[in-house]
């Protein structure tokens, strides 16, 4: 398909997502593609929380970058990518994703009928000219006393040409994604913990932290290795960098209270530590330069986009909710509800 006459040529966006809790952002943390209650996708100012555009149901952000906003839709059970003006919204190209011929039970929306549900997880890069998508398509069972199982999968990779439209489909499950941890580097006399970390991805989080960690916390040639005192009370990030673990200046975090979990953001830039005197409130400071940059009570998922903390939270009445907080006041600026109460959650929604 052509590109719409009047729209500007889009920006060639280059890299991974930028992943917030529900949602991605562009790199400088000015707009965000967040999943909504019904399995779509509103645009937001993310200093302000004013919505920019939407898109119906079923609809899953892939990639906000270059000015640019990708998104895989499914309409009338066929898929396509749009790329949207990241904030007026306007449509700049469809891809059509024909091609893809996917089992009839498997679908954005996903289902859930008694015994049985079906997850589709996705995830998005760019290399050069070329947006990849990997997909994982799953159905998923509860049969007699067994616990859940997987009876049917389909997964691959569907590789679009941005420039010409051409779309490429490969099966299999196609690269995997960088892990979350390595080696820790020999650290003489150290009292070395764990880190609560999950991969950066589109999943909502129904509760947190994540599982620990071990070893060191990797972002990028980069890693990080955390030493708690001997009185709890400062955690000290020891960081190295590139294939060589050149050693970096270690940074303090002087928490003032005795520290009992280290659990790292999404955006790896910033940790929490939690209270160990009052377990509902967590300290976010940041890993380079030691300083603290806010609290947040009960938080289930963390990132700090621009002057904003991103993070989710049960709400009052059930669901999850999505709160910016302002780095400089500590004031939460805008909320929005991105998963409806429910009386049962089920398995966590990619």
């Amino acid at each position: 398909m052509p590109v719409l006459a009047g729209s500007p040529a889009p920006q060639r966006p280059v890299g991974f997502p930028t992943y917030i809790p529900a949602g991605i952002s562009d790199e400088a943390g000015s707009v965000g593609c967040l999943h909504t209650p019904a399995g779509g996708v509103e645009a937001v100012d993310l200093a302000t929380g004013r919505s920019l555009w939407h898109a119906a149901a079923p609809a899953r952000a892939l990639l906000l970058a270059g000015g640019q906003a990708f998104l895989l839709e499914e309409r009338a059970g066929r898929l396509s990518v749009a790329s949207y003006g990241a904030r007026q919204g306007r449509l700049a190209r469809s891809y059509d994703l024909a091609t893809l011929r996917l089992p009839p039970w498997a679908s954005l929306a996903g289902t859930r009928a008694g015994r049985e549900w079906t997850v589709f997880e996705v995830a998005a890069r760019v290399e050069g000219d070329t947006l990849e998508i990997r997909y994982d398509a799953t159905r998923h069972q509860v049969s007699g006393f067994a616990g859940p199982g997987v009876v049917d999968q389909a997964q691959g990779v569907v590789r679009v040409a941005l420039d010409s439209g051409r779309v490429e489909v490969r099966g299999g499950a196609g690269a995997s994604p960088p892990p979350i941890s390595g080696p820790a580097p020999p650290i003489r006399g150290a009292r070395l913990v764990s880190v609560h970390a999950r991969r950066a991805d589109a999943t909502i989080v129904l509760g947190g932290p994540p599982p620990n960690v071990d070893g060191a916390l990797l972002d990028g040639n980069g890693r990080a290795v955390f030493e708690l005192s001997p009185d709890a009370r400062t955690v000290i990030v020891h960081r190295f960098a590139g294939p060589g673990n050149r050693r970096l200046p270690a940074t303090p975090l002087e928490h003032g209270h005795r520290t009992d979990a280290v659990w790292a953001t999404l955006d790896r830039r910033h940790v929490l530590l939690r209270r160990a005197d009052d377990q509902r409130w967590y300290d976010l400071y940041s890993i380079e330069t030691g300083a603290l940059v806010g609290a947040l009570e009960n938080p289930v998922d963390v990132a700090v986009a621009g002057r904003r903390i991103c993070w989710t939270a049960g709400a009052a009445g059930g669901g999850l909710e999505l709160r910016a907080t302002d780095v400089t006041s500590g004031r939460i600026v805008w909320r929005r509800t991105v998963l409806e109460p429910e009386g049962d959650p089920g398995p966590p929604i990619p």
